[in-house]
């Protein structure tokens, strides 16, 4: 393989990680955020017992 090739091959996969890596960190960001919502209605039913 030429080195072109590799560093081609190389930066491609560096982007799909830094893709992956952000797509999944948003998706746990959104989870927290829904965790923290579903606990505040919750507590907030409560309190209005």
């Amino acid at each position: 393989m030429d080195p072109a090739a590799i560093l081609d091959h190389q930066f491609v996969t560096a982007a799909y990680i830094v893709t992956w890596t952000l797509q999944l960190g948003y998706l746990a960001w959104l989870g927290l955020k829904w965790r923290a919502e579903k606990r505040a209605a919750a507590r907030r039913t409560h309190h209005a017992r």
